[in-house]
C-alpha cells in the first residue's frame, strides 16, 4: 500500500476559527477513513502550527483537500500532497530489514 502525506500549512487564527468548521471537517474525514483512503490525520505541535494526514491515495488526498472546509474558509493557508516511502513498521508500502 502507498502512502501519501497531505501537509497543511494553517492561519495564525486557526484555533480560534476552526470550531465553526470542525464538525463537517471531521465527517469528511471519517468519510475517508471509512473508505480506506485516510489512515491518520491530526494538528501538528503544541501550540498547533500545522497539521498532517496519511493517504493512501494521491487523489484522494487532493480531493480531500479540495473538499475541506478548512480549506474554504481561509483556514489552511496552503496545502500540498506529497508522497512518503515507508520503509520500516508492519503497514511499511517499502519494507526495508538490515541485512
Amino acid at each position: 500500500m502507498a502512502h501519501f502525506l497531505l501537509r497543511y500549512d494553517l492561519a495564525p487564527d486557526y484555533i480560534e476559527r476552526r470550531g465553526a468548521f470542525r464538525e463537517q471537517h471531521l465527517a469528511l474525514a471519517w468519510v475517508a477513513a471509512g473508505r480506506g483512503a485516510l489512515l491518520l490525520g491530526g494538528a501538528v505541535g503544541d501550540p498547533v502550527e500545522s497539521a498532517l494526514l496519511l493517504f493512501t491515495d494521491a487523489d484522494a488526498a487532493r480531493a480531500f483537500a479540495e473538499a475541506d472546509p478548512y480549506v474554504a474558509n481561509g483556514l489552511v493557508t496552503r496545502w500540498h500532497v506529497q508522497p512518503w516511502n515507508t520503509v520500516v513498521g508492519a503497514d511499511a508500502a517499502n519494507p526495508v530489514r538490515p541485512a
